[in-house]
């Protein structure tokens, strides 16, 4: 029998919505678990001072990243990096970014739940990502 998905097999730092999940606040669940991702984003990179887009470009940037998901020293890592990038940006700006600036985006629980396992899937691989020391 296949695995069911249940709001309790997510990544710990979905629990910040799970409040608001259970009591049917979807969209906002959906918001704060997104938020959330990006912050952990400012606090590993240690870029409090930038948000958004900007943040993953720059956190995840092709040629000089703050954070790295893998060693990039092959066509196969370099691909897996860049496309972790384009998810993370595509998850700021699509997911939190939508949901920041409409009040009633109306997502059912359904939908809440998948876009939970996404936002859980990223904080798995960014568990993993490795900060890169920057020059002074």
């Amino acid at each position: 029998m296949p695995a069911s998905l249940s709001f309790d097999s997510l990544h710990s730092e979905i629990g910040i919505a799970s409040g608001l999940f259970r009591d049917g606040h979807y969209d906002d669940a959906v918001r704060k678990a997104s938020q959330r991702f990006v912050n952990r984003v400012q606090e590993l990179a240690d870029r409090p001072d930038l948000d958004g887009v900007g943040l993953m470009n720059t956190s995840f940037s092709e040629k000089s990243p703050l954070l790295e998901f893998n060693d990039r020293e092959n066509l196969k890592e370099r691909d897996e990096h860049n496309g972790y990038r384009f998810l993370a940006v595509g998850l700021t700006q699509a997911v939190r970014n939508v949901l920041t600036h409409h009040d009633n985006y109306g997502l059912g629980a359904g939908s809440a739940l998948e876009w939970l396992a996404f936002i859980s899937a990223m904080h798995r691989r960014l568990d993993h990502a490795q900060q890169i020391p920057q020059p002074s």
